[in-house]
């Protein structure tokens, strides 16, 4: 299983479980997910696919064994090594196609690997679209990494539309701007890379007070573009339709990147005042 902090999607998850599956068909041992090695590889599926490349040396300029240490694996004082596949869709295909390669799968045999961390990113403007990596490690660091993790899903406020006054049955349009201050980009309709504004106050209460053409009750909506990169600002728009009774409610809303992680808590709310 991986250990406590390493997050792995569902595509992620599905190909540690090929690859050590066919580790085990060979003799090899299990290879334990480190939170370390598994920052690294996201870091470098999402940079490949959000800068549309494909290379074991990232745009900055650093290898693989490089980027290992900076997010923090003792990968200079061990064995280190990565696989990478682009265009892929499924687990599947990848691991096929790194056995049909005889450098990867040099590293899917090496005995001497014993961690390793897996990340993949979709970039619908890429030449590949899909983008994936694995970084592998002698060692297994778990015990020591996993308050380090990082999803790479980060955000703050950036502007509001202002407080509502509406008569009862009226409708009007909300907009919120998140900025994006992680390292990985949203992805309008990509699972797990999808960035909406869920409720808040409490997180997925559903509104039927005010709710009015959102994407579910506790969904209001998603980016109003297709893709919103690290340092971009992302825009969010719904409507509501004011209660029929009057009165004052407060809608409280927080950005989220469903089943995966909710972005940073900005307190981000509007007073509907109904008259």
């Amino acid at each position: 299983m991986p250990a406590a902090g390493a997050t792995l999607d569902s595509g992620e998850a599905d190909l540690l479980t090929q690859v050590n599956a066919f580790r085990a068909a060979n003799g090899l041992p299990t290879l334990v997910v480190s939170d370390t090695l598994t920052n690294a590889a996201k870091w470098m599926a999402t940079d490949m696919s959000v800068k549309d490349y494909f290379s074991h040396t990232s745009l900055d300029g650093r290898t693989p064994t490089q980027r290992m240490a900076d997010a923090g694996y003792p990968a200079f004082q061990n064995w280190a090594g990565e696989d990478l596949a682009a265009g892929y869709t499924s687990a599947k295909d990848v691991l096929g196609g790194w056995i049909n390669s005889p450098a990867h799968l040099a590293v899917l045999k090496n005995p001497e690997y014993h961690a390793i961390g897996i990340g993949r990113a979709y970039s619908a403007g890429s030449q590949w679209k899909w983008y994936w990596a694995a970084d592998f490690g002698g060692a297994i660091d778990r015990a020591t990494t996993a308050s380090a993790f990082d999803l790479g899903y980060h955000s703050s406020f950036s502007a509001q539309s202002p407080d509502p006054t509406l008569a009862p049955g009226q409708t009007t349009t909300l907009v919120l701007a998140l900025n994006n201050t992680g390292y990985r980009g949203w992805y309008a309709g990509s699972p797990g890379q999808s960035a909406f504004i869920g409720t808040a106050d409490p997180l997925d209460g559903p509104r039927t007070d005010v709710a009015s053409g959102w994407l579910s009750l506790n969904r209001p909506a998603t980016t109003t573009t297709a893709y919103v990169g690290p340092g971009q600002t992302g825009w969010f728009s719904f409507a509501i339709k004011a209660p029929s009774t009057p009165g004052t409610y407060r809608l409280s809303v927080r950005g989220v990147i469903d089943g995966v992680t909710w972005l940073e808590d900005a307190g981000v709310y509007w007073t509907i005042t109904v008259r």
